[in-house]
């Protein structure tokens, strides 16, 4: 079993090559180092990695933030590094599992947990990226007869995170602001669906081992109030008081947890 694996650098990246290199002694895992967005280079390192048995595609332009900042570098990435990586990987004719990471940002919030089916309406510029990349990688693995698994992420936590983030902000706020003040936080009452990164990626490495092929959503099934996530973060009560508009992005989990269950 020889296992690639793009962004093994980022925070879900970082667990899932740990958590594979802890589970399986028969897995051997190769990290892949280069710019996907490059098609040449792309194709240099698939040819010199050789045979390869399972493909975790983590790596992405994920901040959204970011991407508003510079939407071409984020299609190149996330959409074309996508389509680079599955075609070099064609031309080598192997037909590896292949887990792409999605996200639950190709989703629109609904009031109701969503279900896979649901329809997939981004809100944000990162959303359609990745929504842009489900769609790629479904029509070359179809036509090329390599078995696919998509799975969309919803909300994660974890203490390594840096940048833009839910968690690092509030961290990050709860160190510098008077805690004895209101404490405004836009969405307080928003609910989201969160899952540890080290979770996350222990459903990944499942996922892929297990060659499970169709869309799942990845994510607890579990309703959280932002407030109550914010404030289980500080010993210190906190009077959170909200801003801005309020929205529900929870998975349904039912497929996942019948995946579970086998």
């Amino acid at each position: 079993m020889r296992v690639l694996i793009t962004g093994s650098g980022g925070v879900i990246g970082s667990h899932t090559l740990k958590k594979i290199n802890l589970s399986s002694k028969k897995a051997e895992v190769i990290s892949f180092k280069g710019d996907l967005a490059n098609m040449s280079q792309t194709q240099d390192i698939i040819n010199d990695i050789g045979s390869i048995t399972h493909v975790i595609h983590l790596g992405a332009m994920v901040s959204v933030d970011a991407v508003k900042e510079d939407p071409a570098k984020a299609y190149s990435i996330n959409v074309g590094g996508t389509v680079n990586l599955l075609s070099a990987i064609n031309q080598t004719g192997q037909t590896p599992h292949i887990f792409h990471c999605s996200t639950a940002h190709v989703y629109a919030p609904n009031q109701n947990a969503i279900s896979e089916d649901f329809i997939t309406t981004p809100v944000s510029l990162y959303g359609r990226t990745k929504l842009m990349a489900e769609i790629a990688a479904k029509d070359i693995c179809k036509i090329h007869g390599i078995p696919l698994c998509i799975g969309r992420v919803f909300s994660i936590h974890d203490p390594s995170q840096r940048g833009p983030y839910l968690m690092p902000s509030i961290v990050k706020r709860l160190l510098n602001e008077d805690l004895s003040l209101p404490f405004n936080l836009t969405g307080a009452n928003s609910i989201r669906d969160f899952l540890s990164a080290e979770d996350v990626s222990n459903f990944i490495a499942k996922l892929s081992f297990a060659e499970y092929c169709g869309t799942i959503n990845i994510g607890s099934g579990r309703p959280t109030l932002i407030s109550d996530f914010v404030q289980g973060l500080t010993s210190q009560t906190l009077d959170i008081r909200h801003n801005g508009n309020q929205n529900c992005l929870l998975a349904n989990v039912n497929k996942l947890n019948k995946f579970l269950e086998e």
